[in-house]
Order: structure tokens, then sequence, then C-alpha cells
């Protein structure tokens, strides 16, 4: 018996210390974790994949356009008033509803294995869920149901907060919202990127006339044969 429980602590103490990881499309194993959890964070996204927990009052926003692969709509929502408030209106900038970013985040999540895409969804409902906001910030209520002060709060606390999951977790939220953003070719013009450059495609072959060499002007008129020598007869 104490042999079977000084495995289960080891076991217990290893599994403290393991790496888990979520993958966006594109990185590979090998990589720096893109979420890493405990047990008390493994945990909190358990509490936070409770649906009717997490989301049960979240009212799906009017602007979605839907449908859906991978995310709920209340889910969907959570990530838009999350977009709005690390995307703050700006010059030149579109509006991440302008974008119908959520449908852009629902498409980059469905590139992910679906491990990936389960964590994700337990951390928008650990983000969202109003229990966990009243145990960890003071607040009873939901993120969606906040103000914008509340709702920056909010953010700020998973930010700066002792618990490694929400650290993880908000920096894996950013990244996700951040690269469905930029990533659209609508912001392209206001960040200065030209594109993607060119692949494939026609090699024009013609040849140019740069002024200043030997190919300047029209082309030459080509030299006539020089006559035919008469033969002759012996």
């Amino acid at each position: 018996m104490r042999r079977g429980l000084g495995s289960l602590l080891s076991y217990m103490f290893r599994r403290r210390h393991r790496r888990e990881r979520i993958l966006l499309p594109g990185e590979s194993e090998g990589r720096r974790s893109f979420l890493r959890y405990g047990l008390t964070g493994a945990a909190l996204l358990a509490v936070g994949g409770g649906a009717w927990l997490g989301t049960r009052r979240t009212l799906p926003s009017s602007g979605l356009s839907g449908p859906f692969t991978v995310l709920s709509p209340e889910e969907a929502t959570v990530f838009l008033e999350l977009s709005e408030r690390l995307l703050p209106p700006r010059p030149g900038f579109p509006a991440p509803l302008d974008l119908d970013l959520p449908r852009r985040i629902d498409a980059l999540l469905g590139l992910m294995p679906p491990e990936g895409q389960k964590e994700v969804r337990q951390l928008v409902g650990l983000f969202e869920n109003a229990l966990v906001g009243l145990l960890l910030d003071g607040q009873w209520r939901t993120f969606t149901a906040s103000s914008n002060e509340q709702q920056d709060a909010r953010i700020r606390s998973w930010q700066q907060s002792r618990l490694e999951v929400r650290r993880t977790g908000y920096r894996a939220l950013k990244k996700i919202v951040y690269s469905s953003y930029y990533g659209a070719r609508e912001t392209w013009a206001a960040i200065g990127y030209p594109g993607p450059p060119p692949t494939g495609g026609m090699v024009d072959r013609e040849p140019r006339f740069v002024p200043g060499t030997i190919t300047e002007g029209p082309p030459t008129t080509p030299l006539a044969p020089p006559p035919a020598t008469p033969e002759v007869k012996p």
C-alpha cells in the first residue's frame, strides 16, 4: 500500500511539471510551449470547459455572421469582444467586426488538431467564466457582460497573474487574435506590408532595352545577304 501511494505521489509530481502545449498551424513540437499548465491549471480549464457554467450567461453578438466549424456562437462572441479590447480603434486600421474576425479565428482553429481545439475552447470558457472571475478577480460577471473598464481589468489580471495557466492563456488568446487580424489582407496597407512575394507565374522573356547600353534603341536592320558568286565553268 505504501509503495502504491508513493508511486501515485511520484506520478502526480511528474504531472505537475509536465509541459502541455497548444500549437498553432505551422508550429512544431520542438518550439516553445504555446500553453502550459500543471494540476491547478488543468482543473481550472476543466471548470472553464463546462458549458453550463462557462457560457450559460453569454449572449451571442448580433454582429456574428457564422456558421462556425469549431467555435460556438458564445465562444465566437468572447473572441470578438476580446479582439475589440486588444485592437482598439486606430486611423487606417479596420475594426475586428469589419474583417469578420470571429470567422477568421474559427478558420484558424480549424487547422489545429482536435486536442488543441478542445483546449482553446476550454481556455475561452475559463476566460468568460463568471465564477472564476469572482474568485480570482472579484468580478461576478462574465467577460462579455462586463464594461470596457472591467474587461481591461480582467485582461490585465490574466496578463500579470501568478497562475501560469492564466499568463500563458493570455498569451495564447492574444496570439490567436493577432494572427487572425494581421493575417487579413485588409490590414496590410495600415502596417506598410506589401504582401507576400509572388510565386510561380509566367516569366517575361521579351528583350528589354536599357538606356545607356548597347541594347538602347530599336533593333538594327539585318544586313542584306552578299550577292551570289557566279559559277566559272572550265
